[in-house]
């Protein structure tokens, strides 16, 4: 009868736990057979019905989940003690030392028996890059020994997943290749290993061209399980809708590229059902503003200073309200070269393209104002869009004007002109 006997053995090295398992082969025998071992080989498999070794080899991958010792055996007595040894030649370590019987029962015992060595029972790798050697004992001679390598990896970027959520391994929540203006936008960078000097680096592109940032990592130790390395790129802005690109980079080689786009989306209107004012009692006025906005205000010597804008940081739009005394407001005839002042101070002034502008008057509940607008728009359609309205009455000029990026400009209109009409109203 061909019976299989294990005995596992858990042996703790470093952070490494190695798991040994042994199988005999017994066979009862009614006369003493002759004592014979064969050569003791590592392999990474064994025939499940012999246990025989199969793919015998002198070098592991890193990755690998088993190393098997083989070694055929015969004339052995069933109580006889076996011994395997692992040690690591390099540091000199003995990582394991397992040892047992053959079998339980009697008689003499023939077969292929094998010791194997597992990463741990939380995982991880099989054991550090290096040399190695196992020793076969029986009754405490050694019978026979034979050296292998686990091998060192070779670092590999295995996945790249772009998101605008990452979790707290750096693990992309839900990849994306569209993503909304206001986003922050991850690159999830998965590698096997990590490896002592080299480098992984990423360049973030707009358009076919135009580099937007350009982000890299050293990595400064060792480590051979896969791990996540994450990029990320925000704007204090809105992002421009387009196409973009993240490339990837291993020691400053190319190694992948991921296009991916910024979407236009539908903004909903600002709303005025909280009905919220700002009564300006002493400068004779009052003017709503919007639903989940708050103001700030300062009075100066020249009259009040009202700056309207959202809570929210992915809205890129904001209000401000000047009263100026009468000394300190310009005529009627200056409104265009006043604005044109204070537009070089809101707005950046190294724009290449044309700056649109447009003049126009109005009348609101017997009152008369003056609009000035401006238009800024480069080539990949990114810009600005400012609007002036200037109104006199109460020996004071009241000037309102709001400030957008294109993306929000036809939001920013609507509220501004309802904020308008309630200031017109009174």
């Amino acid at each position: 009868m061909i019976l299989r006997k294990e005995i596992q053995i858990k042996i703790l090295v470093s952070v490494i736990a190695a798991i040994f398992t042994v199988a005999s082969v017994p066979l009862i025998v009614s006369c003493r057979p002759e004592l014979d071992f064969g050569s003791l080989t590592v392999c990474e498999e064994i025939d499940t019905y012999t246990f025989a070794p199969l793919e015998v080899r002198d070098s592991f991958n890193i990755g690998a989940e088993k190393i098997f010792a083989v070694i055929e055996v015969g004339g052995v007595k069933a109580e006889d003690k076996w011994r395997f040894i692992w040690s690591n030649q390099d540091t000199g370590e003995v990582i394991a030392d397992s040892e047992g019987s053959y079998s339980e029962g009697g008689g003499y015992i023939e077969g292929y028996l094998s010791n194997s060595m597992v990463p741990g029972e939380e995982g991880g790798i099989i054991g550090e890059p290096g040399n190695y050697r196992v020793d076969f004992y029986h009754k405490e001679q050694l019978i026979s020994g034979t050296d292998f390598v686990i091998e060192a990896p070779e670092l590999k970027i295995i996945e790249v997943a772009l998101s605008n959520e990452v979790d707290v391994e750096g693990k992309a929540v839900t990849a994306a290749e569209n993503f909304s203006s206001g986003d922050v936008i991850y690159a999830s960078v998965k590698l096997n290993c990590e490896l002592k000097g080299e480098t992984v680096s990423i360049r973030w592109y707009r358009g076919e061209d135009e580099l937007l940032e350009e982000n890299q990592i050293t990595l400064y130790e060792n480590f051979y399980m896969a791990v996540y390395r994450t990029f990320m790129i925000s704007n204090e802005g809105s992002w421009p809708a387009g196409s973009y690109r993240a490339e990837i980079f291993h020691n400053g080689v190319p190694d992948s590229s991921y296009p991916f786009k910024v979407i236009k989306e539908e903004i909903d209107e600002a709303t005025f059902y909280e009905d919220n004012i700002y009564n300006g009692k002493d400068y004779n006025f009052f003017i709503n503003y919007p639903d989940g906005w708050e103001y700030e205000e300062e009075e100066t010597g020249s009259g009040l200073e009202i700056d309207f804008t959202p809570i929210s940081d992915n809205i890129n739009a904001a209000v401000h309200m000047s009263v100026l005394k009468e000394e300190y407001s310009p005529g009627e005839g200056q409104y265009s070269d006043f604005a044109d002042r204070i537009l070089t101070d809101v707005m950046s002034s190294d724009e290449n393209g044309e700056i649109e502008k447009s003049e126009t008057t109005g009348e609101a509940g017997g009152i008369s104002y003056e609009r000035i607008d401006y238009h800024y728009a480069d080539e990949d359609k990114d810009g600005w869009d400012v609007s002036f309205v200037f109104i006199n009455k109460n020996n004071m000029v009241y000037m309102v004007y709001k400030v957008s990026d294109i993306y929000y400009q036809g939001f920013a209109d609507k509220l501004f002109e309802t904020m308008l009409k309630s200031l017109l109203s009174d």
